[in-house]
This record gives structure tokens, sequence and C-alpha cells, in this order.
């Protein structure tokens, strides 16, 4: 299996994407985190999120960089968590030493993509991270939980092949 990599914040497009340009670049960036084929980034998704409060809605029908920031560690999250969870791990994240989006996307993504790597390549090793605070220990801890997640589909799919 290839090593996972995943927009940080200065690759995402800075440019306004329509809706169609948004899924496919979700589509396309995420697609490693799926085995079977389904579809997990849609219109109803992404005005859903909008609807639910989770992302600003679009600046005359252009998403941001900062949109997709949002899109993308929502579809990541959604795999073991509601809504009003994320919500709730978003403020965590985004507040935490207080960070800009930026940054706290970074460090978000950072994290997720050398645990996943970890565990795909290692078999399940869990990297050593220095940690710090209280929220991080959470933080690490949810993205633990998606990452097992996905390598227990990622196995799954291997079996039924």
């Amino acid at each position: 299996m290839n090593r996972f990599t995943f927009p940080k914040w200065n690759e995402l497009p800075d440019m306004g994407l329509y809706m169609d340009q948004v899924i496919t670049f979700l589509n396309d960036r995420l697609s490693c985190l799926y085995f079977n084929q389904e579809k997990f980034v849609t219109n109803s998704m992404i005005n859903n999120y909008v609807k639910a409060g989770l992302v600003r809605r679009p600046e005359k029908k252009h998403y941001t960089r900062t949109h997709l920031a949002y899109f993308i560690v929502v579809t990541i999250l959604k795999r073991c968590y509601s809504m009003s969870q994320i919500d709730s791990m978003i403020q965590i994240q985004t507040h935490m030493d207080n960070s800009s989006i930026q940054s706290a996307y970074d460090v978000f993504m950072q994290r997720f993509e050398d645990s996943l790597n970890s565990v795909f390549e290692d078999n399940g090793e869990e990297p050593p991270f220095q940690i710090t605070r209280d929220e991080q220990i959470l933080m690490d801890h949810v993205i633990q939980c998606i990452i097992h997640k996905i390598r227990s589909e990622y196995l799954l799919s291997e079996t039924d092949q």
C-alpha cells in the first residue's frame, strides 16, 4: 500500500471553486480512505454541512480554501462521529493554543497522515507524539478511532476479494 498524503493548507486551491469542483477535489484527494467504491462526498452532504452550521455558506456560490479545509476534516471525522460531535471537535482543534484555521488544519492533517501511515506501514503501531494538553490527547484519540476504522475496512475489503 502506498503512503497516504493529504493536502496541507498551502496546497489547497486559493481561488473560489463551484460545488462540482469542490466535490471532484474532495473525492480525488480523499478516495484513498474508501475501499468499496462508495460515494463519500455529494452535493447533499456539502449542503447539509452548511445547513448544520459546520461550514460557512459559500461566497457568491464559490467555496474558498477555508471551506475546503473544513470539508476535508468533516469528511474524515464523519466516519465515526455525529455532526454535533464533529462541531465540538472542530471547536476544540481551532481553539487549541489560540490557533488559526490554517494552523489547526495543518496540525490535524499532519497528525492524521502520520498516524494513518504508521498504522498501515507498521501493522498497528501508533506514532509517538509529544502531547502537552488534554485537548490534544482527545484529538489524537479521535484520529486513532478513525484510523482503526479505516484499517478494519481495508482489511475487510481485502478478504472480500
